[in-house]
């Protein structure tokens, strides 16, 4: 799970969890949950799309450059910002 900031420096600034349905950051599906903070963030992943913090599911292919959100709460430019971050984004080592 990673936390990203998204509307950094804006009104609508807050923060989202993403989670890797297959453990590992490559091209698969991906959940996006409400963060309530970066200082109060659980160390377990949440698992959850019928609770209120589900925001939605990112598939995507990093070969291609490919993505797509489904059932998304997100706005066009949050979903771009979040795709993007997840296609550059690579797990330090031995972390995932």
């Amino acid at each position: 799970m990673v936390v990203l900031k998204i509307n950094a420096y804006t009104p609508q600034e807050r923060e989202v969890k993403i989670v890797s349905d297959k453990g590992t950051w490559v091209s698969g599906a991906y959940q996006i949950y409400t963060a309530t903070s970066l200082d109060d963030i659980q160390t377990d992943e949440p698992h959850d799309k019928a609770g209120a913090d589900y925001l939605g599911e990112l598939v995507l292919d990093k070969e291609k450059s490919f993505w797509e959100f489904k059932q998304s709460a997100l706005t066009p430019d949050e979903q771009k910002e979040i795709a993007d971050f997840v296609l550059d984004y690579e797990a330090p080592d031995g972390v995932y």
